[in-house]
């Protein structure tokens, strides 16, 4: 079966309104609920004392109903009794700030064994309860994992406590072997700041920007991906070895780049990987929501798992983002747009707006009495019509775009958002002049990439940094924004494909720097074109490179190589020129279809 459903927590309603509730779901016709995954004090409302019953009772209903559930293992947040256990496993700041214990999501680091420990049990609890329950149809490990906070509501970075410090050091004695090649990497005979040690490690706290190793920072993010990836991986395990039967996944969201891990490394090993996406909330227009999900089905494709949609927005936004109003037209179009990308299971959120919580009011698919909308009316044409469609019409887009693909390097998201520098309390002195070629020049450059190779019905396929390490390169022509750090590696297999017969179309400050942020003695762009770098200055959609011989204006230089050629566009061409729309549209012609 296809899923298309809906989020509805029964354990935040009278338990009087679950079977009407659920009975309309179904006659919506609707066939997956989502909910649990939020919801540990629900099941353990004390430690070690179990309570299932209500869980029982809304599993039942929702087999009565005819309705399958996607069943959350709730350990993205603890409960408050935790810390009555435990009030020293708060997580840590970098300036020793300490996270509340409840509220804020998620309250918790993965790394700290009292929680790892009561998290094993309730998974295994939950999973051993419920596996052969006729209602379940997937497993949902965690929620949208991160270190904490899950958004920017703070500069602060999460989480320094001595149990991540202690997985940093074993993740980088792994990776690096010897302290004489960690203290190389690493560039420690700068400031002082050699390792004797490795206990002599500690996790970088000076500060995102400045004053510190950018080599340590740029392994402390890999560091923090791996880490969770262990965590997914671990539970997953848990619940295959109880339950072989059915699939398992968890859920992400695209963008802040300090909060959520690389997710093209994070689907390895999931039966499917859901994307939560608010597109009114962030104001997206059609291509921006074509972006995000070309860029998740390919997420899903690098680690060999289904691309689902866990969160689609049902309703108005509330507490962050724009809180337009939600027509049902608008929801028609995500809806259908997700599936012409590759969609293979949908849900929204949710059916109800929340009465109470962080959410009040938020994202509700009903009004909050309960009453229908011309939202619902429009969800139930799009059940009727997408669940009786044949699935290769519903799907158009599942297998991947062979000719066109996009590169996302993470490691160059991670170093440019660094070079932005920290916010100055002098205006005018920092962040004012350094904001496009920190967090925002990757968040521009690969929608503007997508914009130049994306036409309506035809998705685009993103590639990634263990592509071009593996030579996983199954494409024509390979757009390649932000290629500031590149390994040899990558180098050669991009150089090779070109002469094989591939266009490569890339931009300023190609190989400047290796993959661990060290500078090149000659940029990696000298032996591609046979020209001499200078430079590279910040322009104002992005950067620009100082070419021997070369007019500063922007300008775009064509090399055969083999059978393949380079399409070098020195003014951050893939940077959307609102008002360079037909020249934008002549070049995509020219040189992508």
């Amino acid at each position: 079966m296809l899923p298309f459903g809906v989020t509805y927590y029964p354990d935040q309603w009278p338990k009087e309104t679950w079977d009407q509730t659920f009975k309309e779901i179904k006659a919506a016709g609707l066939n997956i609920v989502r909910f649990g995954e939020m919801a540990w004090d629900w099941m353990e409302p004390e430690p070690g004392r179990f309570s299932f019953a209500e869980l029982d009772q809304a599993m039942s209903l929702c087999a009565k109903h005819g309705l399958k559930v996607l069943l959350g293992i709730p350990t993205s947040q603890v409960p408050t009794w935790f810390y009555r256990l435990y009030p020293d496993s708060r997580p840590v700041a970098q300036d020793g700030t300490l996270y509340p214990e409840y509220g804020p999501r998620p309250n918790i680091c993965k790394d700290n064994p009292h929680y790892r420990h009561l998290a094993d049990r309730l998974a295994k609890k939950l999973v051993d309860r419920y596996k052969d329950h006729p209602a379940l149809l997937l497993w949902q490990l965690d929620n949208e994992p991160v270190y904490p906070p899950l958004d920017h509501t703070t500069s602060n970075d999460f989480c320094h406590c001595e149990h991540s410090r202690q997985a940093f050091i074993l993740w980088a004695r792994k990776k690096y072997g010897s302290l004489e090649k960690l203290n190389r990497v690493w560039g420690t005979s700068f400031w002082t700041t050699t390792f004797s040690r490795f206990e002599d490690i500690m996790t970088p706290k000076a500060g995102i920007w400045e004053a510190v190793s950018p080599h340590i920072f740029l392994d402390w993010f890999r560091f923090k991906t791996a880490s969770l990836k262990n965590w997914i991986s671990h539970l997953a395990k848990i619940v295959r070895e109880i339950d072989p039967n059915h699939k398992i996944g968890t859920n992400g969201f695209i963008g802040i780049c300090t909060r959520v891990p690389d997710h093209s490394l994070m689907s390895a090993g999931l039966d499917f990987y859901g994307m939560d996406v608010y597109p009114k909330g962030g104001r997206m227009t059609q291509t921006d929501l074509a972006f995000s999900y070309d860029l998740w089905r390919s997420f899903c494709r690098a680690g060999g798992a289904e691309f689902h949609v866990t969160e689609l927005q049902g309703g108005q936004n509330v507490r962050w983002g724009a809180p337009e109003y939600v027509k049902g037209p608008e929801i028609k179009n995500w809806t259908e747009l997700a599936f012409e990308h590759g969609c293979q299971a949908l849900l929204y959120h949710n059916w109800k707006p929340p009465m109470f919580g962080a959410e009040t009011q938020g994202f509700g698919i009903l009004k909050s009495d309960g009453s229908s909308t011309k939202r619902l009316e429009v969800i139930k044409q799009l059940a009727a019509k997408i669940l009786k469609s044949k699935s290769e019409t519903r799907n158009k887009s599942k297998t991947q775009n062979s000719k066109i693909a996009i590169a996302y390097l993470r490691s160059s998201e991670i170093q440019t958002y660094q070079e932005q520098g920290p916010p100055r309390g002098i205006v005018g002195q920092w962040e004012p002049v350094r904001v496009e070629i920190g967090l925002m020049h990757t968040l521009m450059s690969l929608p503007g990439a997508h914009l130049a190779a994306y036409k309506k019905g035809k998705p685009v396929d993103f590639i990634f940094e263990q592509d071009l390490d593996n030579n996983h390169l199954p494409c024509r022509t390979i757009l390649l924004p932000n290629p500031y750090l590149l390994s040899r590696k990558q180098y050669n297999n991009l150089k090779q494909w070109i002469k094989n017969g591939g266009t490569l179309i890339t931009e300023a400050r190609f190989g400047v720097r290796d993959e661990n942020g060290h500078l090149y003695p000659n940029a990696l762009i000298e032996d591609l074109l046979g020209i001499k770098y200078e430079y590279t200055e910040s322009a104002k959609c992005g950067f620009i490179d100082g070419i021997a011989g070369k007019p500063k204006k922007e300008f775009t230089l064509t090399k055969k190589i083999g059978k393949g050629q380079v399409v070098y566009a020195n003014f951050s061409l893939f940077l959307e020129i609102k008002n360079g729309k037909k020249k934008w549209l002549a070049f995509a012609k020219k040189f992508l279809f």
